[in-house]
């Protein structure tokens, strides 16, 4: 893998049976594309459809440049072995779990991938999982589910179908409805050493809206979003990637920080401030969030 695999800004969606928006997909900038063949392919006998495409176009390199994930349909779909099987291929980094609920969904999920891998002569956990917590059952089980396989790449949170599932009413100016959810997601990711993905912004023309989710979704500790249409991208990647201070700052704090180590002074301080250890995980975090954007850069370039 490239070192940019795991730079997961914005996750855009693209229904696999529509060719229009999956050659707009092609040329975004999203760091990943998430093929769906799950809610937003209907009616079912569009799915065949969906999945033949989604073949097509990874066999053809049109996401050459950029890793993809397949939303496959929930575990009760009926579908669920038509979508693995056809879409385990070469070009398919992994796959979201829709409506994950317990550790026994990615469980189960991890078995079939690991048959298939065997069937098909692939490296035993090639295919990577995300599951999507989107139900109450979900957020009170997300520590398990996180930690339920190797494959498990991240989580994230899918607000509008957790909305539903607890009877609430969907506010969007607040946050009230999502925000324990929201929170809870985000500290289970960072728990297990994983950069959480922020539920999507459905009101897609409403960039405003998108800024104001996103400056909630940053203090909440995530590092990228569902995106719905490639017009949300360039704010959300303006929200989750370093600014040029950052880096800057970043750099200085590990510059003084390893002077003073070299002087056996466990501390130092920069512009009044203390330089503990604190300061320098995150300065580290962050330089090493900047070097994936650039390699990510120099990938889409070539």
């Amino acid at each position: 893998m490239n070192t940019s695999d795991n730079l997961m800004r914005s996750l855009l969606f693209v229904p696999g049976h529509n060719d229009k928006l999956l050659q707009s997909a092609a040329s975004s900038k999203a760091d990943v594309i998430l093929l769906d063949v799950e809610d937003s392919v209907l009616p079912t006998k569009n799915k065949a459809i969906a999945r033949g495409k989604i073949q097509e176009a990874i066999q053809s390199g049109m996401f050459s440049k950029t890793n993809v994930y397949i939303r496959i349909n929930e575990r009760n779909s009926g579908q669920i072995l038509h979508d693995v099987l056809d879409l385990t291929i070469e070009g398919v980094h992994g796959f979201l779990f829709s409506k994950t609920n317990d550790r026994e969904d990615i469980v189960f999920f991890d078995r079939l991938l690991e048959s298939i891998e065997y069937q098909k002569n692939f490296p035993i956990g090639k295919f990577k999982i995300i599951p999507i917590l989107e139900t109450a059952a979900s957020i009170v089980n997300a520590d398990q589910i996180a930690k339920a396989s190797n494959r498990v790449v991240t989580i994230g949170f899918g607000s509008e179908d957790y909305v539903s599932d607890i009877e609430a009413i969907r506010d969007f100016d607040q946050g009230i409805s999502i925000f324990t959810a929201r929170s809870w997601a985000s500290t289970i990711a960072h728990a297990n050493k994983m950069q959480p993905i922020d539920a999507a912004y459905i009101h897609v023309h409403d960039l405003l809206g998108l800024e104001k989710h996103l400056e909630k979704g940053k203090l909440l500790g995530f590092g990228g979003m569902w995106v719905l249409h490639p017009k949300q991208i360039p704010l959300v990647h303006k929200f989750y990637s370093p600014s040029k201070e950052e880096v800057e700052n970043a750099v200085d704090i590990m510059r003084i920080y390893e002077l003073a180590e070299k002087d056996d002074r466990g501390v130092a301080i920069i512009e009044g401030k203390f330089v503990g250890p604190p300061l320098v995980v995150a300065a580290k975090k962050i330089i090493q969030k900047h070097k994936m954007i650039l390699s990510k850069e120099r990938i889409t370039e070539d």
